[in-house]
């Protein structure tokens, strides 16, 4: 049995969807409402490497009991486990530039996207909430830099000096993809894989998020992949299963930073 426990379709929650779209798996679709805690509900999948790993409220893959987390991963096993389409084409190489793509923009787009979209939708969201009630819904999260993360949304700690130095920051990843589709037209090469898929999926966002990295300027053919992509049977596939018709506005404060720098 195959399950995937996942929110709108946006950032990581969109990368599964996708994949299991373009290998035409049949799922289970066990839709919850992030911004309700709902992930926090008795009764919710969970184990040792779900409560841990970097993304936090990210999807969650439940496969004949086994539970995979962290989006990239889940990429890889989808890509691995099932039958359908080839979404990791070639040899060593190309697998090899698959991971290091997804190493790369999970460090380095992750938090910074979280954050952003954070900042411009689910502040607001959760400002409507009655606040007492909110605060003890956070009060209970572990551990504690999943709880710190909720906390800095209903803080003020997205000021307009952090918003801009997030923006300056994404001009790097962005431009390695950039200079990366100047050369193939996808990431690892003359074909399609979960790379592509890992990227767009947070990449997808940024036209809106933050227009003065990502434009038609400044990186046309990021524009011309993100347009290559939507028009994929499978992402349209994936992006229809959004309950609330606005996708791009469906934000959780799931990334953390790298530990690393």
């Amino acid at each position: 049995m195959l399950e995937l426990h996942h929110w709108e379709p946006n950032t990581f929650f969109l990368k599964p969807l996708i994949a299991l779209k373009e290998k035409e798996a049949p799922f289970t679709s066990r839709y919850f409402d992030a911004t309700k805690f709902e992930q926090f509900a008795a009764g919710f999948p969970r184990n040792t490497e779900s409560s841990l790993h970097l993304e936090r409220e990210g999807p969650l893959l439940v496969h004949d009991g086994t539970i995979i987390s962290s989006s990239f991963f889940m990429l890889e096993y989808i890509a691995e486990a099932l039958p359908g389409a080839d979404l990791n084409p070639g040899q060593a190489w190309e697998h090899y530039r698959a991971r290091a793509w997804g190493q790369f923009l999970g460090l380095q787009l992750g938090a910074l996207v979280s954050a952003l979209g954070c900042a411009k939708y689910l502040a607001p969201v959760l400002k409507k909430k009655d606040h007492e009630a909110l605060k003890s819904h956070i009060a209970v999260i572990e551990p504690q830099e999943r709880r710190a993360a909720w906390s800095a949304v209903i803080d003020g700690s997205y000021d307009d000096k952090t918003l801009a130095t997030m923006h300056e920051r994404l001009k790097f990843p962005v431009k390695r993809v950039e200079e990366a589709l100047a050369k193939t037209p996808w990431l690892t090469g003359p074909a399609y894989s979960i790379a592509d898929i890992d990227a767009f999926a947070m990449l997808n966002v940024l036209p809106d998020l933050a227009p003065d990295v990502v434009s038609d300027k400044a990186t046309p053919r990021v524009l011309d992949f993100l347009k290559r992509m939507r028009e994929r049977r499978a992402v349209k596939d994936a992006l229809a299963l959004s309950k609330t018709g606005k996708p791009q506005e469906a934000f959780v404060p799931g990334a953390e930073p790298s530990r690393w720098g």
